[in-house]
């Protein structure tokens, strides 16, 4: 805490010894004004304090696992998002539907910044290390876990509408019937990993909050559950805006290979499913 620069109120230069009550025993006008500024110094500073306190308290949760993109969101309250959806339909979203080459690349956006670079000291906390950049900045390349999560959804999208699946074993692209060398039916590896990935990261960060359920008016006796539900979700916008700022692409050449040649990347990976 910086240190504060007292300055003596009127009088108080001379140490002049004024008595707080009058010969009335009543309270000086001096003291009535001091006590006034006190209380409502300590009212402001209380609902300051505790608007802090809430946001430190929202935003707790990301400072746990330390994250040079922690910085894009410190300043920002987790904010409450309503997501209209009833029984799974209703909500337009760009991102739903057939894999055509419009949806796709509006996936392929939404992962515009899957690599990035940051100082390497940033991962000291981490105790980790990672590939350096050749331009003697001092910054490594690093990709966060987010992108690879939304690159293994865009997957699993893939998968199921056996579109840009590459064959395993040269075999059709959407294999499913086939035998792996275990005498177990053959499930895409990669698929298999983004499953399981995400399957623990829904259970590491559970989102708990609560579904309605009611009677469905066009079907007596049948209930469902109202997926209009509040969440609480930080600013993607500022996410974005930060790995933006630190992303680096393939033609900056900034990767150099063990052998001195240069690294044909970064690029974002697109939907991998088939193998």
């Amino acid at each position: 805490m910086s240190e504060q620069k007292y300055t003596p109120l009127h009088h108080e230069e001379s140490c002049e010894a004024v008595s707080p009550y009058r010969n009335s025993g009543i309270i000086s006008k001096r003291q009535l004004v001091i006590n006034i500024v006190v209380f409502f110094n300590g009212l402001f500073a209380g609902f300051f304090l505790n608007d802090a306190g809430l946001k430190s308290a929202n935003n707790s949760q990301y400072s746990l696992v330390p994250s040079p993109a922690f910085e894009a969101i410190s300043a920002q309250p987790l904010t409450l998002t309503t997501h209209h959806e009833v029984e799974g339909h209703g909500h337009k979203s760009p991102y739903r539907g057939f894999p055509t080459p419009e949806r796709t690349k509006k996936w392929m956006d939404l992962m515009n910044g899957y690599s990035i670079r940051v100082p390497s000291t940033s991962l000291d906390a981490l105790n980790l290390e990672s590939i350096p950049l050749n331009d003697d900045s001092g910054d490594v390349w690093v990709s966060m876990n987010i992108y690879h999560h939304l690159h293994c959804l865009d997957s699993i999208r893939h998968q199921i509408a056996g579109v840009g699946c590459k064959a395993p074993h040269d075999q059709a692209s959407n294999h499913t019937a086939g035998y792996d060398e275990d005498g177990e039916q053959y499930f895409p590896p990669h698929i298999d990993h983004c499953i399981e990935t995400l399957r623990k990261r829904l259970i590491c960060q559970p989102d708990l909050g609560v579904r309605a359920i009611a009677w469905n008016p066009d079907k007596p006796g049948v209930a469902f559950a109202n997926n209009s539900v509040e969440s609480a979700c930080v600013d993607w916008t500022a996410i974005q805006a930060w790995t933006k700022q630190h992303s680096f692409t393939e033609e900056e050449r900034l990767i150099t290979k063990p052998d001195g040649t240069i690294y044909r990347g970064p690029r974002t990976p697109p939907a991998r499913c088939g193998q």
